[in-house]
């Protein structure tokens, strides 16, 4: 049985951030917090800030205005959207990805993919894994690095449905153990049904809560609805 919110740890305070690049307004008046335990799905259209949020929440983008408060010693893991494409690139083993994450310590790598059930595939190149597979290890990558907090960026996208249940089963797995999980997607379908918070974002923060009381038809535009539909074609550019 999971904490009551009030037992949960305050990992990240966000209070009335601004973002702007140039004359574009990317993100305006958010305010959040972030607690261990918790599970957020970060929702809304191509263009509304999502990405631009987590760079944010990673301390990697700060703001024109407001401010972000992390809890001393926060350690977050960050599983962006082109990282296996990136790990593609280069002759590996899945131990080997895993070990930089670990900084070379080999128990703690060894930890990380038994946590994530890929301890049996260690010795196999990264790039022969299937996509499912992949981005296990992606996980098991951040995990080595004993976070608090993982942020992942569309996740899923190229990724076959039954991989993908797999790897929703890992996440839930992971924060029964406690880490806070922050996941950007554009399945909304299937957010609504793994996380315990909805996050909607357009520019700003248009519903924050429960998923039982997310309306869709409320609070995503028309055009959402188009992008839904292209899942998982290409997701928008670099203020996503």
């Amino acid at each position: 049985m999971l904490p009551s919110h009030a037992d949960k740890k305050l990992l990240i305070d966000i209070d009335n951030v601004r973002v702007a690049f140039g004359s574009e307004v990317v993100l305006d008046a958010i305010s959040l917090c972030i607690h261990s335990n918790e599970f957020v799905g970060l929702i809304g259209p191509n263009g509304a800030g999502k990405t631009t949020l987590l760079r944010v929440l990673l301390g990697l983008l700060q703001p024109g205005r407001g401010t972000v408060k992390q809890t001393p010693g926060l350690r977050i893991g960050y599983i962006p959207q082109r990282g296996r494409q990136a790990m593609m690139q280069v002759p590996m083993s899945v131990q080997e990805v895993v070990l930089l994450g670990a900084r070379g310590d080999k128990k703690r790598a060894g930890q990380a993919l038994e946590g994530v059930r890929m301890h049996d595939m260690r010795y196999k190149r990264f790039a022969d894994l299937s996509g499912g597979q992949q981005q296990r290890v992606m996980i098991a990558q951040a995990l080595a690095s004993q976070p608090d907090m993982l942020c992942l960026d569309e996740p899923t996208t190229g990724i076959d449905e039954r991989s993908q249940a797999a790897f929703y089963k890992t996440l839930q797995d992971l924060q029964q153990q406690g880490i806070a999980i922050v996941m950007v997607s554009h399945d909304v379908d299937t957010v609504l049904t793994l996380v315990d918070r909805v996050i909607c974002l357009n520019q700003t923060i248009v519903y924050d809560g429960v998923p039982e009381h997310f309306e869709a038809d409320k609070y995503l535009p028309d055009v959402y609805k188009q992008q839904h539909r292209l899942l998982h074609h290409h997701h928008g550019g670099l203020h996503d």
